[in-house]
């Protein structure tokens, strides 16, 4: 029995099915594009679960903006959360809550320091809400290994553990932890497989909708088929959803000419901060808290960048992005470009992170971005 025979052995024996995605910025930063074919890929399979009568939830924190025109709205879990204030600097005198009616008010009352917008973090939590109806199967997709889920993984460990899980993936570097591995190394998008999975079902279940949604997530992951290394088999997927329906000029539209004014200031700030380092051959841009707040934009809003940075720095030999995370408690987060693995590779023994091929995200527990800047430096000097 070959892999999409499992997984849809599996599929067919579960009616309670829960969808997991890894965090947004290990797959947006380390590699342009494979946030949008992860969100779209697992949308997607949403869909076509819920029209074979499956009790599907996505675990999707939010719908990456970029891919809003997309009417796919998958359902998400949010009947808990998390609400996070950074108190950093700060000394809380007082704390409580009041509920009027439908309204639940929180009270914060600070002896020294102030608390800004920026300060607070929502998150929801994904995996508890569905306790009341336990999933039989988690489709896990573009998770190279389940701590890439981060706080779902954290929060509801047991679930990974009691439940059978399908994992499908693109990656070579997958650990392979499901009870079924989807895993084709092949391909240029987890979309692509996921469209392989349900053409093996029942093509009937492709209408326009889902067509459009896995063509996006493909040409996400392919810039457009502008990716030197696309197998032939891509092109073959991408004409069986245009045969499908899929609106291919949408798609371009929305994916390729559209940017938000904060996005376009973000890259105008990133290219006046851009350093270039002859001796060691690298480009080093740090970003402030301040400059975000000052031009509107948010931490998302770095994928986009990088992948206009890459563009424009076509021939760098290293490059490297530090900024300071919105997240409490302080951090500094970076992104490190390069041809050379050992470079990489100290990073991540230093700090806490992903690699990704030529990339690698990483976490500095570090609340100052100067500090956390020398830190690095000295790492890649040894």
């Amino acid at each position: 029995m070959d892999q999409l025979d499992q997984a849809k052995k599996l599929i067919n024996g579960a009616q309670n099915i829960l969808i997991l995605l890894p965090g947004n910025y290990i797959q947006g930063i380390t590699h342009p594009g494979r946030a949008g074919d992860l969100f779209c890929g697992g949308s997607a399979l949403s869909f076509a679960l819920k029209k074979v009568e499956r009790n599907v939830k996505a675990a999707i924190k939010e719908v990456p903006s970029k891919f809003q025109f997309l009417n796919c709205q998958p359902e998400i879990n949010l009947n808990n959360c998390t609400i996070s204030v950074n108190a950093a600097g700060k000394e809380i005198s007082e704390l409580r809550y009041e509920k009027n009616g439908e309204d639940l008010k929180i009270h914060l009352a600070f002896k020294t320091g102030e608390i800004k917008e920026n300060d607070v973090v929502f998150t929801p939590s994904l995996v508890k809400p569905v306790q009341e109806e336990k999933p039989d199967l988690l489709i896990t997709i573009g998770a190279s290994s389940l701590e890439d889920l981060e706080d779902v993984f954290e929060d509801s460990p047991e679930f990974f553990y009691e439940t059978a899980i399908l994992n499908i993936d693109n990656d070579p570097a997958n650990e392979n932890f499901g009870e079924v591995n989807l895993i084709d190394i092949t391909t240029s998008s987890v979309s692509e497989i996921i469209t392989d999975l349900i053409k093996s079902s029942d093509q009937s279940l492709f209408d326009e909708e889902i067509a459009t949604i896995l063509l996006a997530g493909i040409i996400s992951a392919s810039q457009n088929f502008q990716s030197p290394k696309i197998p032939p088999k891509t092109f073959e997927t991408a004409s069986f959803l245009l045969e499908k329906g899929a609106r291919h000029q949408e798609i371009i539209q929305k994916l390729f000419r559209q940017k938000s004014i904060s996005q376009i200031r973000l890259f105008g700030r990133v290219l006046e901060k851009l350093e270039f380092d002859k001796e060691k051959e690298l480009y080093l841009v740090s970003l402030k808290k301040k400059d975000f707040q000052d031009l509107g934009a948010k931490d998302k809003d770095i994928g986009l960048v990088l992948e206009d940075l890459r563009s424009t720095l076509y021939n760098f030999s290293s490059l490297l992005l530090l900024w300071e995370s919105h997240a409490s408690p302080p951090a500094v987060r970076g992104v490190f470009y390069s041809p050379r693995p050992d470079l990489i590779n100290r990073i991540l023994e230093n700090f806490e992170g992903k690699s990704r091929g030529k990339a690698s995200l990483f976490l500095i527990r570090e609340a100052d971005i100067n500090i956390a800047k020398e830190k690095l430096l000295n790492i890649l000097e040894k």
